[in-house]
């Protein structure tokens, strides 16, 4: 399958971002990495807004004070957006030129956001995700803490099964073991499918990555019999595509699964490929994109700024 050959794709995918882009209204979510706040200034818009995630901790003394904040008090991430973009609701029209930096967003805010902007009618947009140099602390960087539960991530929930003889998991595994461990254990009796990142964002960050993940392996949860499958860490077409070829592979050689999950735990153009995937063949179907909920994440985990990469994104 050639990636134009995709639904919800319009333009020519990912690409550089050009030095002339411009747009109506960008989004971006707002935390102390340098990649963010740069792309940040770079990017010319007729409007600027900062999203303020909670699960970042920030008090109002760090928060930025010459841009339009959008916040909201709200836990659940449906609730959470819908909330924070009330306030700017009369510029979310369909035919506006929308870009949001995916880089400093929440991965289950990011998919709802997808599925929020479908729903009225906003189904073309632009995603930006700017890479890092390199990792905080590399494989011992610390992204989240204090998982609090396993659930279906507003907007995709699927009406599962009561049979569970044949179910599937699919994680799209990056370097948060501690999040990878919380959703295999719950569900440990799925058949599951790793979805590791290569290409990485970075010759040293795919062995970064394992070294985190084997820490998974030697966790006390029962790991079901593992196979492996990659896709690229910045192309969320890939990961469409991997994810398209992975499961009819697996459909082909047993019986039809009987309930899927996904979980997208690697990096963000990763998480908007599974909710692409997820958009086009599950909607109405046994499966869901589930996610481990913290409730902290680490302001700053990057050093530098790589490249920033442009996504044409038509959810039709």
């Amino acid at each position: 399958m050639a990636t134009d050959e995709i639904l919800f794709q319009a333009g020519p995918g990912k690409r550089s971002i050009p030095d002339d882009y411009s747009c109506d209204v960008f989004i971006s979510a707002f935390n102390l990495s340098e990649r963010v706040g740069k792309t940040f200034g770079k990017i010319n818009a007729a409007r600027k807004f900062w999203l303020i995630h909670n699960e970042y901790g920030f008090s109002d003394s760090e928060l930025p004070t010459n841009t339009s904040l959008l916040r909201s008090t709200e836990l659940a991430e449906a609730d959470f957006m819908i909330d924070a973009l009330e306030q700017i609701e009369s510029d979310l029209t369909p035919g506006v030129r929308l870009c949001i930096d995916m880089t400093g967003f929440m991965r289950p805010h990011l998919m709802f956001l997808m599925h929020l902007l479908r729903t009225r009618q906003i189904g073309t947009f632009d995603f930006i995700y700017t890479e890092p140099s390199q990792y905080t602390r590399k494989a011992e960087t610390v992204f989240s803490s204090d998982v609090v539960e396993v659930r279906q991530v507003n907007g995709y929930e699927g009406t599962h099964s009561v049979d569970m003889s044949a179910d599937v998991l699919v994680v799209g595994a990056g370097y948060d073991h501690d999040l990878i461990g919380h959703v295999i254990a719950n569900k440990s009796s799925a058949r599951l499918l790793q979805l590791l990142s290569l290409p990485s964002l970075s010759a040293d960050m795919y062995q970064e990555s394992l070294t985190r993940l084997h820490r998974v392996a030697d966790a006390p949860v029962k790991v079901p019999d593992e196979q492996l499958a990659y896709a690229s860490a910045s192309d969320p077409f890939v990961t469409y595509i991997v994810l398209v070829e992975s499961l009819q592979k697996i459909a082909s050689r047993s019986r039809q699964i009987s309930n899927l999950y996904l979980s997208p735990l690697a990096t963000k153009p990763q998480a908007v490929g599974f909710a692409l995937y997820y958009l086009k063949h599950l909607v109405g179907k046994p499966a869901s994109i589930i996610f481990p909920y913290a409730t902290r994440y680490s302001k700053e985990t990057s050093k530098g700024v790589g490249r920033t990469w442009l996504y044409e994104l038509s959810l039709g």
